[in-house]
């Protein structure tokens, strides 16, 4: 979804002028057009907190970026993207004239790959200062496993798309073709069969233990023309409560997930039928997505509007959680969350658990609902574009979002009761920072005007993510990065 000429799910456009505001957290720092990047200090107090906190931002202007930059679209710098908005023109060029800019690329390569983990010892593709915007290409699509012998992935993934009339090949997909170069070549981590295929570690200057990081969603688009959606007995919703499900719930986070990495049944014919206790075989559903019109067409009846979001962004885990923490559950360090809120126009707020943060992300989807009850979304391949800001001395316990109109808390456990229970306590917790008020006040103001969505039920370890809206403070100025249209 390109943020300066397409609509996002939140219905929002960027905010012109130097980004001097007040948000959940401290702002983030003034960016000047183009390398070499300059960021100015100049924070301000969180509403979290009465004092001033300190960005951590470099005194000298950044050198010119080494890491190599894509011009397939033609690309729009930061002085003119803010003149284009504030005189109405830039949302009448066509989408694909354009593109955030951007002062690193991070391609989809198997030295910048992961598979299934976020390993800890994994030295960073790339170092950038905070206030830097990088594009990152993501994977998916591809058809095999990657560690078969004497498997053809590109065989298997030109007849995929023949079968499923898709007018693509892998020889015309850089996408595709790089998705099962990173398969086969990336090196795999003992122990990890599987998982979500990740990008990273991205390192941010002066990153330590005990600060946030914050990553502000630029930009999602798919690279790909596709997406499945699939599942397995025993995993997704309906399997909730059956003895597969505790099982899987009760295994470590290593195993893989049924995403881009999996290769699932080709679809029977439909048929009627009663409502299952379970899934009875493996099944997935292939959408084209008409990326002109923002829509997966899911049958000549129905069509499902794009909403892309990256289902997997996460800081390097803890020593804690092992030196190779499976990607499959999330966790304090974000991970896999699956929340359907963040694609274009949304933060999302880290805490940072080791030396330079160690920013992850991979699992890109089109569109979730709420819950991912079958275990995947519209699973495909995204290029995304993120701006990360350091926030140093501002402790988070769990991951924290934004949108224009929300703060998000969130609730993550095995189980659903517990993970409502923290996402409260988190909700509580933030309402009380923000407005002074008692747990009273705050509790009964969550059961008066806090919606508390399902994220998903399918990573074992389940998420609650609470919506708190931003309405409710009436003497609040409207200062987001990201403002409605």
């Amino acid at each position: 979804m390109n943020l300066l000429a397409g609509t996002a799910r939140n219905g929002v456009r960027a905010l012109p002028g130097p980004t001097t505001i007040l948000s959940l957290f401290p702002p983030a720092p003034t960016r000047t057009d183009g390398p070499p990047l300059t960021v100015i200090n100049h924070c301000l107090p969180s509403p979290m907190n009465s004092s001033p906190r300190p960005c951590h931002v470099p005194a000298t202007p950044v050198t010119t970026p080494t890491v190599p930059r894509l011009h397939q679209r033609r690309r729009i710098p930061v002085a003119q993207t803010l003149a284009l908005i504030a005189a109405g023109v830039l949302f009448t060029l066509p989408a694909a004239a354009m593109e955030v800019a951007y002062d690193f690329h991070v391609p989809l390569t198997p030295e910048n790959a992961v598979l299934g983990a976020f390993p800890v010892a994994k030295k960073p593709v790339i170092t950038v200062p905070s206030g830097a915007i990088v594009r990152i290409d993501g994977g998916g699509g591809a058809r095999g496993t990657g560690t078969t012998a004497g498997e053809d992935a590109v065989a298997l993934t030109d007849q995929f798309l023949k079968e499923n009339n898709i007018d693509l090949t892998v020889a015309k997909s850089p996408a595709l073709q790089e998705t099962i170069r990173v398969r086969k070549e990336t090196v795999r981590i003992p122990g990890v069969a599987g998982g979500h295929l990740l990008v990273g570690p991205i390192a941010i200057e002066g990153a330590e233990p005990g600060d946030m990081l914050e990553v502000r969603i630029l930009d999602v688009t798919p690279r790909i023309p596709f997406g499945t959606t699939g599942g397995t007995p025993g995993r997704g919703a309906l399997a909730l409560g059956s003895a597969a499900a505790t099982t899987a719930a009760a295994t470590p986070a290593t195993p893989p997930a049924p995403n881009v990495m999996a290769t699932m049944a080709a679809p029977a014919t439909p048929a009627a039928a009663p409502a299952a206790t379970d899934a009875p075989r493996p099944f997935s559903k292939v959408t084209i997505l008409d990326l002109k019109r923002n829509a997966g067409v899911f049958s000549k009846d129905i069509e499902v509007p794009l909403a892309p979001f990256m289902g997997v962004m996460a800081t390097t885990p803890p020593d804690s959680e092992g030196p190779n923490r499976g990607s499959t559950a999330p966790g304090a360090f974000g991970g896999n969350l699956d929340c359907s809120e963040l694609v274009a126009g949304s933060t999302l707020y880290l805490p940072v658990f080791q030396k330079g943060a160690g920013f992850f992300t991979g699992d890109s989807h089109a569109v979730q609902g709420d819950g991912e009850v079958t275990g995947t979304a519209i699973e495909t391949a995204d290029v995304c574009t993120l701006q990360f800001i350091l926030h140093k001395g501002v402790t988070l316990k769990m991951p924290r979002a934004e949108t224009p109109t929300h703060y998000i808390t969130f609730g993550l456990d095995p189980d659903l009761n517990l993970a409502m229970k923290q996402a409260a306590e988190e909700a509580i917790s933030f309402l009380q920072e923000k407005q002074g008020i008692d747990i009273f006040q705050a509790y009964s103001l969550s059961s008066m005007a806090v919606d508390f969505r399902v994220t998903q039920v399918v990573d074992r370890t389940l998420g609650i993510h609470a919506m708190i809206p931003k309405k409710l403070f009436i003497k609040d100025a409207d200062t987001y990065w990201y403002r409605p249209l």
